[in-house]
């Protein structure tokens, strides 16, 4: 359950690992973890996150990209594609 999304309207970027169902949340400034009872890291919210990166010249995604989640399936998926595509030429 590897996914990291962006969400423009809060400006706000979640990277999840696994399921945060029933675990708590701590927020530590800008940040926002989630934990399981072994002390491992479930997600992390990233809270302004594109105020942050301003000087690295990036840009908010919108539009037609705007609450689309990537995940790993996704992924695997267009790089089949692209191989396809390759083994074609």
């Amino acid at each position: 359950m590897k996914t990291i999304s962006y969400l423009p309207s809060k400006d706000e970027l979640l990277l999840k690992l696994r399921s945060t169902k029933g675990k708590t949340a701590r927020k530590y400034g800008r940040f926002k973890l989630w934990w399981d009872e072994d002390g491992n890291i479930c997600a992390l919210d990233i809270i302004q996150f594109m105020d942050e990166l301003e000087e690295f010249n990036t840009i908010q995604l919108g539009g037609i990209w705007k609450g689309i989640r990537i995940s790993s399936e996704d992924i695997k998926e267009a790089r089949q594609e692209l191989l396809k595509k390759l083994e074609e030429k």
